[in-house]
């Protein structure tokens, strides 16, 4: 797999790009080539860069000497605008084909996983970015990620505290949003959970899996009230059964989970009622008895078993693996101007880092067999060389070509995942899962 760094890169394109967003209308030593290259290499070797920092690396990467006045002045509305359209050409570069065989996960064409993140930002931003109610920050940013994961390519869209999220995902399954060609499978946690966006889900002969939510009514297909307390009551190991809600049937499914899982679930929930300032007041028995079992709500049929429901929900952690990576490493959480204009470039200019990051190691995971690569070690790795980075960049053509094969060579050698008997990877427990006919 090929990594077209240079064409992602292209002065040309870039500086056509700045013309028609009006960053660029007349001779500045501040081009739209060196402004992505600062918001992007030169954010990725210093996430916290100040304004004289990212001064300096003009001057010393792009052999620009401008104050940090001056490049103030050009972080504005035509700048959000030039990074957004930069960040959706990454976005649409960055695949990271998934190779299984004969595994139930090749039944789909896109796995879709969604899930948001949400960090405070500077306080006086709060009439542009609304933050959390009572002792929260009174300014965050959410982000709500899509995550391709048979494809790679992810879908971004940024806001605040109002971007919730079960409004979200069924507003992008009603719009069409997603490239849903194929046989495709959404997979979220509760807080998606809605029951119009399955609905609209399954009338679009797509299919999705969700944890079940507590307190759910449904009824079998004779219009009979089912007590799910009654059947968890009798403890079985496992059930699966349709049930009718809102005259949709759906499948629900579920098992016994191990002991130690069960109370690490019930210490979660304690301190969540402590949070809430239910201190005191002691979970349900019903409450108790739902949280022994893993149990989905899904429009997969029943060759899908119970086992590889539990190991497709288990792709969700990808993307939480994502989140954790954008904020240990590219610092994305911690952008602290209190400028909107300049808030949202970084922000770009670092969602466009993760894309080029999707990029080179998938072209790592390609260049040998067998091997899948942590995007975390990756990036990490191009953080380390993110000066010679811009270097290459900067030289263009072979120079950027050789640099960029040499990197990703060393992330193959590098920074693949280990491989842990007690612990296998998502990837080893999908293709241990046996096929299912569609």
């Amino acid at each position: 797999m090929h990594v077209d760094l240079q064409r992602f890169f292209s002065s040309t394109e870039i500086e056509q790009a700045a013309r028609s967003c009006g960053f660029v209308e007349r001779s500045s030593p501040i081009t739209g080539f060196k402004f992505l290259l600062t918001l992007t290499t030169g954010l990725l070797g210093t996430p916290d860069a100040s304004l004289s920092q990212l001064a300096a690396f003009l001057s010393v990467a792009c052999k620009t000497k401008v104050s940090a006045q001056a490049l103030d002045e050009r972080l504005g509305i035509a700048a959000m605008a030039f990074m957004r359209c930069c960040l959706e050409k990454a976005l649409a570069m960055a695949t990271r084909p998934r190779k299984f065989t004969n595994c139930a996960i090749t039944n789909f064409d896109h796995v879709y996983i969604i899930d948001s993140t949400t960090f405070d930002i500077h306080p006086s931003l709060r009439d542009v970015f609304k933050g959390s109610s009572g002792a929260g920050s009174p300014a965050s940013m959410r982000i709500q990620l899509v995550l391709d994961y048979r494809t790679g390519l992810l879908y971004a869209q940024i806001g605040d505290t109002k971007l919730c999220d079960a409004p979200t995902l069924q507003r992008i399954v009603e719009n069409h949003e997603l490239d849903v060609s194929g046989q495709c499978l959404f997979l979220s946690d509760l807080g998606y959970f809605k029951f119009a966006t399955f609905k609209s889900i399954k009338e679009n002969n797509l299919h999705f899996l969700s944890k079940l939510m507590f307190g759910v009514t449904f009824h079998d297909e004779r219009g009979v009230k089912i007590n799910l307390d009654d059947i968890l009551k009798e403890e079985p190991d496992s059930f699966d059964r349709v049930v009718i809600i809102d005259g949709q049937p759906y499948r629900l499914a579920g098992a016994r989970l191990p002991d130690d899982v069960v109370n690490s679930r019930l210490r979660k929930a304690n301190k969540k009622a402590q949070k809430k300032g239910k201190a005191g007041t002691p979970l349900t028995d019903a409450y108790r008895r739902f949280a022994r079992y893993a149990i989905f709500l899904t429009s997969l049929p029943v060759t899908y078993a119970m086992e590889t429901l539990y190991t497709f929900y288990r792709i969700r952690w990808q993307i939480e693996l994502i989140f954790k990576t954008w904020k240990s490493i590219l610092g994305i959480n911690k952008i602290r101007s209190a400028r909107t204009a300049r808030l949202m470039c970084e922000v770009y200019g670092k969602l466009i880092l993760a894309a080029i990051s999707v990029m080179i190691t998938a072209a790592a995971e390609a260049m040998m067999d067998n091997i899948v690569v942590s995007l975390h070690r990756a990036m990490k790795h191009l953080r380390s060389v993110a000066l010679y980075l811009s270097a290459a960049i900067m030289k263009g053509g072979t120079a950027l070509n050789s640099f960029v094969t040499k990197q990703i060579s060393e992330i193959a050698r590098l920074c693949r995942k280990h491989r842990q008997k007690n612990k296998p990877s998502i990837e080893t427990l999908l293709q241990l899962n046996m096929p299912v006919k569609k």
